[in-house]
């Protein structure tokens, strides 16, 4: 998502101007309506040009925006127009500390709140987290990938990192391979060593969606070495990892790209289970050896 143009119409121009003012709830009405909440598709074009009247007037924003960022699920609850104002929020703040560069202590602060949303109850918020990072990344580059290693110890931290990794404008930026690979690794880690009670948690999903993704944008930018990555964590024999990896390698693009590669890891993949059971060695009575002789049906 591209940041290039602000609001249009006068009562979002006015509302916003009374916010930076103070009197943000005729923003908040606003934004309300045009946010496509509730609904099925969330007006993400708005939500870009609310970011980019704040980059346009700087510091002046930064109160407002973190106000918004801030709201909890109290303010702005879930599934109802109010979540779009933290998206509003949350998209922003990645966007001043992308524009702000020389502000370590907005950057700093950005990061912090970015990592608390990328867990947050309501989705909307939770999605719109790497889309912002990604902005901040463009211009941080391998220094902010560093800062990931300690996002990956959380299932929607990690997700978060690696589809910010993902995108093109944060990608480009990335020429620390080791790092970004190290950042892939520890994430694989991640997913395998979860504890069983956590299978059918949102968050693990949401990591290995993220997992199903991320490399194969890696491997566009990056090459054999992530392949290598994918060699080594195929020895799982859990479905979900070995399931992500598989979406990966489905992808046309590395199949006509890296053949030969993407051959290696099925093969990986294939050698790591156990080789099916031959029907031929079963035992003859084997099924009833529970049964008790004079058991039968009368």
């Amino acid at each position: 998502m591209g940041f290039a143009e602000g609001f249009r119409g006068e009562a979002l121009s006015a509302g916003f101007k009374d916010a930076v003012a103070g009197r943000p709830e005729r923003l908040y009405v606003q934004l309300g309506i045009q946010s496509g909440l509730p609904g099925t598709r969330m007006n993400e074009q708005l939500a870009q040009a609310f970011a980019v009247e704040c980059v346009a007037i700087g510091k002046a924003s930064d109160k407002l925006v973190f106000e918004m960022a801030l709201m909890t699920t109290v303010s702005a609850p879930g599934a109802s127009s109010r979540e779009f104002l933290p998206v509003c929020g949350t998209l922003a703040l990645g966007a001043r500390a992308a524009h702000d560069k020389q502000d370590a202590k907005l950057g700093k602060r950005a990061l912090e709140i970015l990592h608390e949303a990328s867990e947050d109850m309501r989705f909307r918020v939770r999605e719109i987290v790497p889309v912002a990072l990604a902005k901040i990344g463009a211009g941080m580059g391998d220094a902010l990938v560093h800062e990931f290693a300690w996002w990956t110890n959380g299932f929607f931290h990690a997700s978060a990192a690696l589809l910010a990794m993902g995108q093109l404008e944060f990608l480009a930026a990335i020429n620390d391979e080791e790092a970004a690979l190290a950042r892939l690794n520890e994430a694989y880690a991640l997913a395998k060593n979860a504890a069983r009670s956590t299978a059918r948690y949102p968050g693990r999903k949401a990591l290995l969606d993220a997992l199903s993704t991320l490399p194969e944008a890696f491997a566009a930018r990056f090459g054999v070495p992530v392949f290598d990555l994918l060699v080594r964590w195929s020895n799982s024999e859990d479905p979900e990892l070995r399931g992500s990896i598989q979406t990966v390698l489905r992808s046309q693009k590395l199949g006509t790209r890296y053949p030969t590669e993407v051959k290696r890891v099925h093969a990986a993949l294939a050698a790591a289970l156990p080789p099916p059971r031959d029907p031929t060695l079963a035992v003859k009575g084997m099924r009833g050896r529970g049964k008790k002789k004079g058991n039968h049906a009368r």
